[in-house]
């Protein structure tokens, strides 16, 4: 299985570094934030990532994207 280490952040000064599996999707990966940080995201949430610079597909994987290890995926 492959992971990537990801640092998520959402808001001002809320930042966490991750170890996920790179064959979830971005809406997986929310909805698993949601449950593990206890955080209020909804369906119209989407993760913003760079390097890549671009709003994440939530049905593709963070391997199909492209997510690479050090990626910085804001919630937006």
């Amino acid at each position: 299985m492959d992971y990537v280490v990801v640092t998520f952040q959402a808001g001002e000064g809320f930042a966490k570094e991750l170890k996920v599996p790179a064959f979830v999707t971005s809406g997986e990966l929310l909805a698993m934030l949601s449950d593990a940080l206890g955080l209020s995201i909804t369906p119209e949430h989407r993760l913003q990532a760079e390097p890549l610079g671009r709003i994440l597909d939530p049905a593709r994987t963070l391997e199909e994207e492209g997510v690479a290890f050090g990626a910085l995926l804001t919630l937006i």
